[in-house]
């Protein structure tokens, strides 16, 4: 192992299940929405366990576990990978066998298949993890839908991770990722009910399951249009938790400071496997930041977000329990990990006298 920034390190965003092109093979001329779907949701890539590669990344930087989950919905090779490394990874799931026949128009998705599809997954054990990393939705876009009508759906999706004692996930942001895969699907679906603000509603329903804003509100790009949103909900309830593993240094510092977040509610997501290099803009600020960019093209390497991610985290003047909590302890508290743990009270704690 690698030398560690925590006493116990989990990545909870990452995607063991890697998509690969293969258009020759396939006899199909590559485009930027054939790899992401776009507005027509045909994915030309298959996809195949990454997983061997994540451990050698987790084991050069001291990571010890992970929440992994599949990019193409992949939800067989998943269950493989965390049968073969119960002890490094747990689950997060999404509806990935109805939403690939309503994708390829063989069967007609509805909300109440998609919630029968997670809860037979849920109740295997394997995804502790929860569901994620967004809400689940319909992958056909849906541009009449109204906002009760998702909200309903939404309430459905949380009542099955009610029933499982297990987080939900909502995606932040959507669109704001400027290279191949964010221009070609910004608007794909159902992007109004993105808007982080939206969770207020949602996390005032459900005041007991926890909810994660995967990215924490900055999946990529420089601007930050969607933290403020963002960091209002989290302060405003205390089952809301941000993932940061995608931030530039500066961005903690006021969530830190913000007395309803703290490092209590930060928890360190990576979306590692997701293929967004970092950008380098030397002297602007932010110098370097997370992004796809469209003259590059789509990276054929395995990119090092974890490299990146920790040194922003070294750059933070913090007692080092607060870090641990936001690389661990936090983690281990909303996904149940006790029994993962090699020892107790290895986070932070306090008894208050009389």
């Amino acid at each position: 192992m690698g030398l560690a920034r925590g006493i116990f390190v989990i990545d909870t965003h990452v995607h063991a299940v890697r998509v690969a092109m293969k258009f020759k093979e396939r006899g199909v001329k590559p485009t930027y929405e054939g790899v992401f779907g776009g507005m027509t949701g045909k994915v030309q890539a298959v996809t195949y366990d990454n997983s061997e590669r994540l451990l050698y990344h987790m084991d050069r930087y001291g990571v010890d576990m992970a929440v992994i989950m599949a990019l193409g919905g992949d939800n067989e090779t998943l269950i493989k990978i965390l049968e073969k490394h119960p002890d490094r990874f747990i689950g997060r799931t999404m509806p990935s066998a109805i939403g690939r026949k309503a994708r390829d128009g063989e069967a007609e998705w509805t909300i109440q298949a998609a919630c029968k599809e997670m809860d037979e997954l849920l109740s295997t054990g394997l995804f502790r993890g929860g569901i994620g990393e967004g809400m689940p939705g319909s992958p056909v876009p849906r541009e009449d839908l109204t906002w009760r009508e998702r909200y309903e759906e939404i309430c459905q999706v949380v009542e099955v991770a009610r029933k499982h004692k297990v987080p939900v996930s909502w995606h932040t942001p959507m669109g704001t990722l400027s290279g191949y895969a964010g221009a070609s699907r910004a608007f794909a679906g159902y992007p109004r009910y993105e808007d982080p603000l939206l969770v207020h509603e949602i996390a005032t329903t459900f005041p007991d399951v926890s909810i994660i804003m995967s990215h924490g509100g900055m999946q990529g790009w420089w601007s930050e249009m969607y933290m403020e949103p963002t960091l209002n909900v989290a302060a405003g309830h205390n089952n809301v938790y941000l993932e940061t593993g995608l931030w530039w240094a500066d961005l903690y510092d006021q969530p830190l400071r913000d007395p309803n977040i703290g490092p209590e509610k930060l928890i360190w997501g990576t979306d590692w496997g997701a293929s967004i290099p970092q950008q380098w803009q030397p002297g602007l600020q932010p110098e370097t930041y997370a992004n796809q960019s469209r003259r590059d093209g789509i990276p054929a390497h395995q990119i090092d977000v974890f490299g990146w991610s920790l040194k922003q985290l070294d750059k933070l003047d913090i007692p080092q329990d607060d870090l641990n909590l936001v690389l661990g302890g936090n983690a281990v508290r909303i996904f149940k990990l006790e029994d993962k743990m090699p020892h107790t009270r290895l986070f932070k704690q306090y008894l208050k006298p009389r």
